[in-house]
């Protein structure tokens, strides 16, 4: 007979995403996190390594996303790194749930802080093949600057929602510090400022490889972009053919397209 704990796992796995634990007043995993998670998958996959290769989330929140990447793709262990003390919890606890506790592993700490850098960099030592450093980051940084969109009330959300002067800066040199060479570093962003995020992978030198871009449906612009960059590779780009969420107003009898069940299964269930 299984052990409470297994049939708890069995259990959460079976209906995820729903069930997480996410503590009131936090900014709310959804799409976007589903959408890196199976993106960054696939840039695991790609590498077909003999060992699990280290993983980092910059910014993992209640780690949704690095949930997803390790139900996808079973030949990885990764670290999330949370700042606020009740996502680390909440983190902590949902990879509990999941019975991943000997894959996943959460670090509360602020990048590029030199003491978080440290403790990140030995992680990664202690892993098989973690001495040159992460095979691969996932990251999805704040989109919006202080001057747009509605504040909210909780600072959780304006956290995760707003950037500041600095924010994206943080995550393109906390990445490039943390990959090891030619590493993978994958991330989501919002398509009408990908400007500046071309702009920040080239100054801590990571080139981008491969773009994904993401839109609600057809005859709409696309509203995210998923990026691959590589640490010390020059830009080669490979845009790949767009991703359409939702299917057109004349075919609504379903609310996602095949095709984008078929890139994230887990839009399908409800979070």
């Amino acid at each position: 007979m299984p052990s409470p704990a297994l049939t708890e796992s069995r259990d959460a796995r079976r209906h995820f995403p729903a069930g997480l634990l996410q503590p009131e007043g936090c900014a709310r995993f959804g799409m976007d996190t589903l959408l890196l998670a199976a993106f960054a998958a696939r840039s695991l996959h790609a590498l077909s390594p003999a060992e699990r290769v280290p993983v980092l989330e910059l910014g993992c929140g209640v780690g949704a996303a690095l949930l997803t990447v390790a139900l996808l793709e079973e030949n990885m262990t990764a670290l999330g790194v949370e700042h606020a003390p009740e996502l680390t919890q909440a983190a902590e606890e949902n990879i509990r749930r999941l019975g991943l506790t000997d894959r996943l592993h959460v670090l509360r700490g602020t990048l590029p802080a030199r003491e978080c850098l440290r403790r990140c960099r030995e992680w990664l030592a202690e892993q098989p093949s973690g001495k040159q450093g992460a095979a691969l980051i996932l990251a999805n940084p704040p989109y919006w600057t202080r001057h747009e969109g509605r504040t909210s009330p909780h600072a959780l959300v304006e956290t995760a929602r707003r950037d500041t002067d600095t924010a994206l800066d943080d995550f393109c040199r906390s990445a490039a510090a943390l990959t090891r060479h030619k590493g993978y570093f994958c991330c989501i962003y919002d398509a009408r400022m990908l400007p500046r995020l071309f702009e920040a992978c080239t100054r801590h030198h990571l080139g981008i490889r491969r773009l994904l871009p993401v839109h609600p449906r057809k005859g709409r612009p696309a509203g995210r972009i998923l990026l691959e960059a590589r640490k010390g590779a020059a830009h080669d780009l490979h845009m790949e053919e767009a991703l359409y969420l939702h299917p057109s107003k004349q075919e609504e009898n379903a609310r996602w397209t095949p095709e984008a069940l078929q890139f994230c299964p887990f839009l399908g269930r409800p979070s």
